[in-house]
């Protein structure tokens, strides 16, 4: 269990510190001289628990709230200290509302110096506390008066924090593997060392990891947790790294930092989140307002774009969008505070919704119900409430990204489609999970359906307005549907009605599988005598020229039909003087996946199709070209692969 200290300068944290750990957090040598704590200092007491208590002194002074923040970003319990003589003072205040803002579970009140004032006083003081703590979730938390340099009322918090430590229920390890730098420094004869709190995962002995936001790989060679040497650290726990790296020494780590798994490295300057404004405020919170974001051990300029109107309410909670200088590292459901750095005070504060914000789009309704869905506790709800709200499905690799799920509890939420998926779609109730290349995106089966009669309308006024055409492309139907390309969610649903014998490919073209093309009688026959001749020709068909002289026919009027024949389907121009069946072009683009497949990167170049078909040195670039504008094949510059 982890425990921060709050309140008011010179109320007696340090001097409380050191009276339950006998350690003095003060470690700088200009706190020894000015008496008063300028950075956050780290003590461990053995009460009986399974692991020692770990405890946060942090800084009280307004000067320093910003090193104050930088040891709260994991704490399991707030240790709220005001003296009796004072009372809550103005950092109280301000400590207490960050408290309540990074939503602290649970808080235990020491009252200290009561050495110093009349038996009245300190009745009036308890008073002043209870009334302090009403208003908020720390109503009715427990008030220990106590004199921290005697050791009067020590004992019985000791036994207080003790009895929770025992009762305490650890966090689950669950998730990527994330920590918060708040120190940094070199050992001698270790190297670099980072201390933090593990917000979620495990890491042990071993382990690569990543510096985020710079994205520095690093290796464990050594672990404490809870000032303990171990092999492993876990969630909830304070810990030391000792890493080593040949990147180290050019990009160390510093306070803001984190040490996470490889999955979890994502830097993000763009984060929508659901933000409080305290009702201590005296006015409200407004639009392109600029603050200080105080996140993890970080600290960033941000921006703040509200989403639900012009200002948040002093008091009031709404959706923002918070817009950063520089990127940094941040997940779903992280705790951050924004303060006025020009006014030095705490604003508001909040949790992170969606890591990934768009830059566009943010304040339609669209993407309110999108963070509605996003913003619910649990993974498998807020997956369900978002596809129901999108028609366009969920990235599901992004999903789980932003709510740092590992690659297990992931597959968890499409039960039974925790298998490696073979075919373009596989369905379960309520959800149907399509493959698009190494990202699968999932639909709720209401909008898959949807989404499948809307491509079989627009297939249909395909043939209502064509009749004498064999089918659509994909590129053509994906413009009747209003997509701005053939997407993975056109070819799923296409797929998946070819499978079912709703519809049928002819080649590049999809058809209802009622429809017949109707041609000419004319122009029945000549295609008849075109097949003949292209059928034996396989992958490397006759020229417009050659065919001319063949059908005994006016290269022209041959062109002419050609170009008509490919328009309706019958034909496909792969290039302008050579012409395919339908089916041949299903062969070529088979040959490339193939191809592929028996590659290490799934890749291929022109060279090594060319040999593999037969098919000549021209001939290949004008396939390989044709299958790029198609959508088949996807080129890089050097080599290509295919699409979906």
């Amino acid at each position: 269990m982890i425990i921060a200290t709050a309140g008011h300068v010179d109320h007696g944290k340090t001097s409380l510190v050191k009276a339950l750990t006998e350690i003095d957090t003060d470690r700088l040598a200009e706190e020894k001289r000015r008496g008063m704590s300028i950075d956050i200092g780290f003590a461990y007491a053995d009460v009986g628990a399974a692991t020692p208590l770990g405890f946060v002194d942090v800084p009280g002074h307004e000067r320093f709230v910003r090193n104050m923040l930088a040891g709260v970003a994991c704490i399991d319990l707030a240790l709220l200290v005001i003296a009796a003589d004072d009372g809550p003072m103005p950092q109280t205040h301000e400590h207490l509302g960050i408290l309540t803002l990074l939503g602290v579970p649970r808080c235990v009140v020491a009252l200290t110096k009561i050495d110093r004032v009349a038996p009245e006083r300190l009745v009036q003081a308890e008073r002043e506390v209870v009334a302090l703590l009403q208003p908020g979730p720390f109503r009715g938390a427990p008030v220990f008066p106590l004199v921290a340099t005697h050791g009067t009322g020590v004992p019985a918090l000791r036994q207080h924090l003790a009895d929770a430590a025992v009762a305490f229920a650890a966090r689950p390890v669950a998730g990527h593997f994330r920590l918060a730098v708040d120190r940094s420094f070199a050992l001698a004869g270790a190297g670099r060392i980072v201390t933090g709190a593990v917000l979620s995962g495990r890491v042990q002995v071993g382990d690569q990891v990543i510096v985020s936001p710079r994205g520095t790989a690093a290796r464990v060679r050594g672990i404490h947790a809870q000032n303990q040497r171990a092999n492993v650290a876990v969630a909830g726990q304070r810990c030391a790294l000792n890493l080593a790296g040949v990147d180290l020494k050019d990009a160390e780590p510093v306070r803001g930092d984190w040490v996470v798994a490889p999955d979890a490295h994502a830097p993000t300057d763009r984060l929508d989140v659901q933000l409080d404004v305290l009702a201590s405020e005296p006015k409200a919170l407004a639009h392109r307002a600029a603050l200080q974001l105080h996140i993890g051990a970080a600290s960033v300029n941000a921006r703040v774009a509200t989403l639900d109107g012009p200002s948040i309410a002093p008091g009031a909670s709404g959706m923002a969008q918070l817009n950063l200088e520089r990127p940094i590292a941040a997940l779903h459901g992280d705790r951050f505070i924004l303060r006025d750095s020009a006014a030095g005070r705490t604003v508001a504060g909040g949790r992170v919704i969606d890591p990934f914000g768009p830059a566009r789009g943010r304040s339609k309704p669209a993407r309110a119900l999108h963070l509605a869905a996003m913003a619910l506790s649990a993974p498998a709800d807020a997956l369900a409430a978002m596809l129901a709200a999108e028609p366009d499905g969920i990235a599901l690799q992004r999903f789980a990204l932003a709510r740092n799920l590992t690659a297990s509890e992931a597959a968890v939420l499409r039960e039974p489609l925790h298998s490696p998926l073979h075919a373009p779609f596989r369905s379960s109730p309520g959800i149907v999970v399509m493959a698009a290349g190494s990202a699968p995106i999932a639909l709720s089966s209401t909008h898959w359906q949807a989404l499948r009669e809307r491509v079989r309308a627009a297939v249909a006024r395909w043939h209502a307005d064509r009749p004498d055409s064999v089918g659509a492309s994909e590129a053509a139907l994906a413009e009747l549907l209003g997509m701005r390309r053939t997407v993975p969610l056109l070819h799923a649903a296409l797929a998946s009605m070819v499978e079912d014998g709703t519809a049928a490919r002819e080649g590049l073209r999809l058809r209802l599988a009622d429809h017949r093309a109707v041609l000419s009688q004319s122009d029945s026959d000549l295609l008849d005598r075109v097949t003949t001749l292209l059928q034996p020709a396989g992958l490397r068909p006759p020229i417009v020229g050659e065919l001319a002289t063949l059908l005994a026919l006016p290269q022209p009027e041959l062109i002419d039909f050609l170009t008509r024949a490919s328009q309706l389907g019958a034909l496909v121009r792969v290039a302008p003087n050579r012409f395919y069946l339908p089916h041949t072009v299903a062969e070529l683009i088979a040959q490339a996946r193939k191809l592929a497949a028996e590659s290490e990167d799934g890749r291929f170049d022109a060279a090594a199709y060319r040999d593999h078909t037969g098919i000549g040195r021209n001939l290949t670039v004008q396939v390989l070209e044709f299958m790029d504008r198609e959508g088949a094949t996807s080129f890089d510059g050097a080599r290509r692969m295919p699409t979906p």
